[in-house]
């Protein structure tokens, strides 16, 4: 097994490792540890029943059950996203084929679940690219007046900001419920990896409505600010995605998105969320 740069980017890719099989003590810390480090692995020409994607989430983390069961696969862990129906018209699973701009998963709770995984399936011929922005990168390359205005500083994180887009969409979400379960939450824009010490902003476009003593004006302005200095091309990892492709990512350190892809495409991956060790990887924390 070996882990390598890959070229003009800051994630890794796993090779000459087969998941289904078995994995070492040894092959479980190299993984943990560039995951740890880096916050994006891909791992390609994998073959994985359901139950033996459960047994991955396993080596680096407690797989999370998800909200959406209309969404799940027979092992409740794995989530189906797909914009393909059964003979009965039955969609498959969630996200269908819309575009997903900038975003961390879960960044509106408390206790957000920041591990994932997808695993490709079946894919479009063409669109459907993942991206990952990594804000370790975009945290030491920040500009020193920027950089002074987000450390220390606390953010206002939204459920309510991100459904107001998601429910124009047709994923059948029980809305009015979820809103009532999740009120707003604050974490820092800036944590720290309790393993590394490697400081992290963190931000969302689509959760992230205020900071704590800033103006909105003035907010919205630095949030923009930030956007765009996180996505610049060298922070950013670009996957076109293959059959048997596994990329794994840490939701506390990177931003990810999806391009679009046509209607008449084909398109079903494999999700799962795995809550992550606090004394290992960034929990941003709820400031109350």
């Amino acid at each position: 097994m070996d882990i390598v740069p890959i070229k003009g980017s800051f994630a890794r890719e796993v090779q000459d490792h087969a998941l289904w099989d078995r994995t070492t003590n040894l092959e479980q810390k190299e993984i943990c540890k560039a995951y740890r480090q880096h916050g994006v692995l891909v791992f390609r020409r994998q073959a994985m029943s359901e139950q033996e994607l459960l047994e991955f989430g396993k080596l680096v983390g407690e797989p999370s059950l998800y909200a959406e069961p209309h969404w799940l696969s027979t092992v409740p862990e794995v989530i189906i996203l797909s914009n393909m129906r059964s003979q009965k018209g039955k969609i498959l699973g969630g996200l269908a084929n819309k575009a997903l701009t900038w975003h961390t998963d879960q960044s509106y709770y408390a206790k957000p679940v920041t591990g994932c995984f997808l695993y490709g399936v079946e894919l479009p011929a063409e669109g459907g690219a993942t991206r990952w922005a990594s804000l370790y990168d975009a945290y030491e390359t920040l500009p020193g007046e920027l950089r002074s205005t987000v450390d220390g500083a606390i953010g206002t994180f939204s459920y309510a900001a991100r459904s107001a887009n998601a429910q124009k969409a047709d994923d059948n979400h029980d809305w009015e419920r979820r809103l009532r379960e999740t009120p707003d939450v604050k974490h820092p824009l800036v944590n720290t990896n309790p393993a590394t010490g490697r400081k992290a902003l963190y931000i969302d476009p689509g959760t992230l409505t205020g900071i704590d003593g800033v103006p909105e004006v003035e907010a919205n302005d630095i949030l923009e600010r930030l956007l765009t200095h996180v996505v610049q091309p060298q922070n950013v990892y670009e996957h076109e995605w293959q059959p048997g492709d596994l990329v794994l990512w840490d939701n506390a350190v990177v931003l990810h998105a999806r391009d679009t892809f046509p209607d008449d495409e084909n398109r079903l991956v494999k999700r799962m969320l795995i809550k992550l060790d606090p004394a290992k990887h960034i929990i941003p924390p709820a400031i109350h």
